[in-house]
């Protein structure tokens, strides 16, 4: 789909679903089921059809399930244990998946959906909640839930990463999920299901564990000024008894299996210096711009002053600052579309829209006039984001035809080398899951002793691209193929080969890989054409004779 045409599509749901929920406003069932419909066709044209990415790194994950559906263990090659996803939940549910039979590919896309659906529909339960705690709240109006929900749609990071097969969408769901069940069990008691869906988000991405650390600081603190102190600190422990069974008999299998606190990419993302701390605050003041997070989290300020609210509005603010912390210490990413920033989205704009109504409603505005007005500020907001969609369109589509060509390569490799070659890459996703062979990762996510390698200037290059080790590579494993280049023009000699890796690369692997010597002495320039598309790619001098197409 066009951009032009993309962005008239969506603004001209956007404009429906909006006024459908305004004549609908006092029938808040179909008012509701409009915004999300609504909401649903905006996400749908916005992803699949304009984005239409799926993402390599997906694939890692996929690998993993495939092989623990076949009996191989949640391991990444045929020998040794390394922990190369950072997803448990997701790479299990696939597992399963894969186990009877599905197509895993297409169902992480149909995951990715209903994940999303399954936030907006998080997000107008929480909205529900505040508004019966306040049923004459300036927020009340069915618009302002629905301007938040349009805006999630319309928001490039979640059709872009809801539909990539990635599990960020998932831990949006939950996050947003723990959050609403906690605030709820602040008001209702009941059992602890926070403590459920928090293990569960702390198993779909680590960082789900500032989450619960948060979650258990509000719970310690409710405790010290409860008047009944008991049943606070009786349910606190139930609470933390919920978690420690399920999340620490988790970790505890997890640490024993792959034998390392956290997983394998965290060493190979994550060093603490100053370079990675930098990079990390330029990625959420990017994103923050962006996503129009200052405005929004003023407006969560602002419910501080609603005493029913109060505690409510605390907790998303602690919960989105820890979290925004965290990306900072991580050193943000390196893909586009706010990945990292994504999952704490759906509680920024449900709470910050809430708040901005009720400070219009201090100014003197009707309910619904506050609405209108807060649902059209952002949309305007949202019409923002469109140049996020229109920017990047050019690298996505470059990315999506790289795409096309790994998987094209690694099912030739899986039909055309012998079982026990081991392929190297440098970006090993489609490679690994279709060649079925055991893979080299080049950037050590996948592989422990390049994850822990000491590397200089850490922090200073593209996140998750800065490790690597020259000798293990060429002194200990040796593979029989590296793959440093996607699909190409037409065949290379040795001589262009090198000419071509002489100009520097933003992956400083890459550059030191080129650079050794003993590089060009051990391998040649292997080149063969695969539908219609042109592979380069170096292949040991001492097995050249034995690949031969079959």
């Amino acid at each position: 789909m066009s951009f032009p045409l993309y962005v008239l599509t969506v603004s001209l749901l956007a404009i429906a679903t909006a006024g459908g929920v305004l004549l609908a406003r006092q029938q808040r069932l179909l008012a509701a089921a409009i915004a999300l419909l609504g909401a649903t066709a905006i996400l749908l044209i916005h992803g699949p059809f304009y984005f239409d990415f799926y993402a390599d790194d997906a694939l890692i994950t996929l690998r993993y399930s495939q092989h623990l559906a076949d009996g191989q263990g949640p391991n990444w090659n045929s020998d040794g244990r390394v922990e190369g996803y950072t997803t448990f939940l997701w790479m299990g549910t696939h597992a399963g998946l894969a186990k009877i039979g599905f197509d895993v590919v297409e169902m992480s896309r149909v995951l990715g959906l209903a994940a999303v659906v399954g936030t907006m529909l998080i997000m107008h339960r929480t909205w529900s909640m505040w508004s019966d705690d306040e049923p004459a709240g300036d927020f009340a109006s069915p618009l302002v839930i629905a301007a938040a929900i349009i805006a999630l749609a319309l928001t490039d990071g979640v059709a872009f990463w809801g539909f990539s097969g990635m599990e960020t969408a998932a831990f949006m769901a939950l996050l947003t999920l723990s959050a609403f069940l906690f605030l709820r069990e602040q008001r209702a008691g009941g059992l602890p299901w926070s403590a459920v869906a928090l293990a569960a988000t702390a198993m779909t991405r680590p960082e789900g564990l500032i989450a619960i650390a948060v979650s258990g600081a509000f719970l310690v603190i409710r405790a010290g000024f409860a008047s009944d102190r008991r049943e606070a600190l009786l349910r606190l422990a139930s609470w933390s008894a919920v978690l420690l069974v399920l999340y620490g008999s988790y970790f505890a299998w997890r640490y024993t299996y792959y034998d390392h606190l956290l997983p394998n990419t965290f060493y190979a993302k994550v060093e603490p210096t100053s370079a990675l701390y930098e990079r990390g605050l330029d990625y959420v003041w990017t994103y923050a711009f962006r996503y129009q997070l200052l405005p929004l989290l003023g407006g969560v300020a602002v419910l501080l002053t609603n005493v029913r609210l109060r505690s409510d509005a605390a907790y998303v603010l602690v919960l989105t600052a820890a979290m925004l912390a965290g990306v900072v210490i991580e050193g943000g990413d390196d893909f586009p579309h706010g990945r990292m920033i994504i999952p704490i989205l759906p509680l920024v704009y449900v709470a910050g829209l809430a708040g901005l109504a009720t400070l219009l409603g201090r100014l003197s505005t009707s309910a619904i006039r506050s609405g209108v007005i807060a649902a059209a500020v952002l949309t305007l907001g949202a019409v923002s984001l469109f140049h996020a969609s229109l920017e990047l369109a050019g690298p996505v589509e470059h990315e999506r035809q790289a795409q096309r060509g790994r998987e094209v390569l690694g099912r030739w490799l899986s039909d055309n080398t012998p079982p026990d070659y081991t392929i190297a890459a440098f970006a090993v996703g489609a490679i690994g899951y279709y060649g079925e062979r055991d893979v080299l990762d080049l950037l050590g996510l996948n592989d422990v002793v390049i994850a822990h390698s000491d590397v200089p200037d850490f922090g200073t290059g593209l996140a998750g691209h800065e490790k690597y080790n020259i000798d293990y590579v060429l002194d200990n494993v040796l593979p029989e193929i590296i793959i440093t280049n996607d699909a190409q023009p037409g065949p290379l000699t040795t001589e262009a080969f090198r000419v071509l890796a002489a100009v520097p690369s933003p992956v400083v692997a890459r550059n030191a890989l080129f650079a050794d010597l003993r590089l060009w002495q051990l391998y040649d320039v292997r080149s063969v054409k695969i539908d219609g598309l042109w592979f380069n790619f170096l292949q040991r001098k001492d097995t050249l004779s034995a690949l031969v197409e079959r």
